[in-house]
């Protein structure tokens, strides 16, 4: 996987790309398979050009990695663009950021919680508006407005709920992360969508966030993207590839791998250990049940899958939510076309959401600026910390109405610094941590979203490449390796991987840590 990654930065750049049946075949197969761009666990094949490969890490550190650090006449020069990693105090870093969040995490309270409950009121305003208006014919504020409503559902209201940003402040517990959105009726009720949210916690809050643009990253464009990168093809051929995925990406490649994450991680609670015969590392998509991969691997059956996962969204969303205007047109109160109306609305709103979503979500860590990392870090760590600002980018702050628009993902530092934070809680801080990383030196990436969204797809397309952090200038005593075994990381199941409870403070992962290194 190393080798894979450290190839990332070779790129072909065919002066006048020659259209060959060959290339055309190619990005015909390429084009179902490219939804998983955005997949939280997927790279090309070893052996093959379409075959999709992920990498699987365990979320725990088993042994600190060899000091190998050189003198600093030793390290080489660096680039002009990267000459402010020479200067940086890592420690000093990361105890002003610590200092900060203990800080923020302290002052949440009520006025936490009755912020997002002003989000809820918006969201659900969304909803009205769509639900009654949708049996229209289809318009852009029906559409626009049931996009939003699934948007902000997930990326402001559950996001921050599961990642236990309100679990100290709402003594109702109505906003905590044991148990929002898990179980039948919460799902429908409080966060309803493609993902099974059980599988989203696991794949999302603790994968993604410990491993910030390494080589172990679920979320890693540049690597993901990697079929799309090489393919000696016309540019165009690689923008419909892109479209493609922007329109898709949910429903084909995230409900079905995130699933795939659960069922691993029960099993392996169970017991079970696997090999690199089993399959565990290869992207899971919609495709998986038609090519006859579902059945080899066996970890679960599409009457599953579509009974536990899609197949209640699917129903409900599309078909039990538009009926009451079947009823009501065969009354005669609303007109004959009224539920199909609703139902384009419905599906049309899916797409805007979906691309949507792409635009605010796969945009955070991926540009020619942002830097990507050869090794595993200590969480909490003045490494971690400066990673969570050098590798990922803000879009325009500030105002309620602004960060809605953005899916409240226009902090990608401040949240990647304290996952368990609340939403207001990034809005405040943000002004706070943007002088914190000029005082210490450290780049501060602040963006439009437009900017930033040309920038992934110059990633994406291979017109441009991350910056790979010079491993000679990292702290070495805060770099890890993670143990992939767990039979060896019981201490892991129990903190890191429970679902909703993936925040580990410093002295619980010292504790775990040293279980795990024993």
């Amino acid at each position: 996987h190393h080798q894979v990654c450290l190839g990332l930065g070779l790129r072909r750049h065919p002066p006048h790309p020659r259209v060959t049946m060959k290339g055309v075949a190619a990005c015909l197969l390429a084009l179902p398979a490219v939804a998983t761009a955005f997949s939280p666990s997927f790279q090309p094949s070893k052996s093959a050009t379409v075959a999709l490969r992920t990498r699987r890490a365990a979320p725990l550190r088993a042994v600190a990695l060899p000091s190998d650090a050189t003198k600093a006449d030793e390290r080489g020069p660096l680039e002009a663009q990267d000459a402010w990693i020479a200067n940086v105090d890592l420690d000093a870093f990361g105890r002003d950021v610590k200092a900060l969040g203990k800080r923020l995490e302290k002052a949440q309270g009520e006025d936490d919680v009755n912020h997002i409950k002003k989000i809820c009121l918006w969201s659900n305003t969304c909803a009205a508006v769509g639900l009654a208006t949708m049996w229209m014919q289809p318009n852009p504020i029906s559409v626009f407005a049931l996009s939003l409503w699934t948007l902000s559902r997930w990326t402001t209201i559950a996001h921050h709920t599961n990642h236990g940003g309100y679990n100290n402040a709402d003594k109702t517990r109505y906003f905590n992360s044991k148990g929002f959105a898990i179980g039948f009726k919460a799902r429908v009720t409080q966060w309803f969508d493609w993902m099974l949210p059980e599988a989203w916690n696991v794949e999302h809050n603790n994968l993604h966030h410990y491993r910030l643009s390494e080589a172990d990253d679920p979320d890693l464009v540049e690597r993901n993207l990697g079929i799309i990168r090489n393919a000696p093809l016309p540019k165009i051929f690689k923008y419909v590839a892109v479209g493609f995925l922007m329109c898709t990406w949910k429903w084909f490649y995230y409900a079905p791998n995130t699933y795939k994450e659960l069922k691993i991680q029960q099993m392996r609670r169970a017991g079970k250990t696997f090999t690199e015969e089993d399959g565990v590392d290869e992207a899971f998509t919609m495709k998986a049940f038609l090519d006859g991969t579902a059945r080899k691997r066996n970890w679960f059956s599409f009457p599953e899958f579509f009974g536990k996962v899609v197949g209640p969204y699917l129903i409900g969303h599309f078909l039990l939510l538009p009926l009451p205007m079947l009823a009501l047109s065969s009354a005669g109160v609303l007109p004959a076309a009224a539920f199909k109306n609703s139902v384009i609305s419905l599906l049309l709103a899916d797409v805007v959401t979906n691309i949507h979503a792409f635009i605010v979500i796969a945009t955070n860590h991926a540009g020619k600026d942002l830097y990507t990392f050869s090794h595993g870090c200590a969480p909490n760590s003045g490494t971690f910390y400066m990673r969570q600002v050098a590798s990922s980018a803000n879009f325009r702050t500030g105002g309620d109405l602004n960060d809605f628009m953005h899916g409240w993902l226009n902090y990608q530092v401040e949240h990647h610094m304290w996952p368990q934070l609340s939403a207001l809680s990034y809005q405040r801080s943000q002004p706070e941590v943007k002088a914190l990383c000029e005082k210490h030196g450290i780049p501060y990436t602040q963006e439009s979203v437009w900017i930033r969204l040309k920038k992934t797809v110059d990633i994406m397309t291979g017109d441009a490449t991350q910056r790979p952090y010079p491993p000679a200038y990292e702290l070495q005593k805060d770099l890890m390796v993670w143990n992939s075994n767990k039979a060896d990381s019981v201490a892991a199941r129990k903190t890191v991987e429970e679902i909703n409870s993936n925040i580990l403070g410093d002295a619980k992962f010292k504790e775990a840590s040293e279980s795990v290194t024993a």
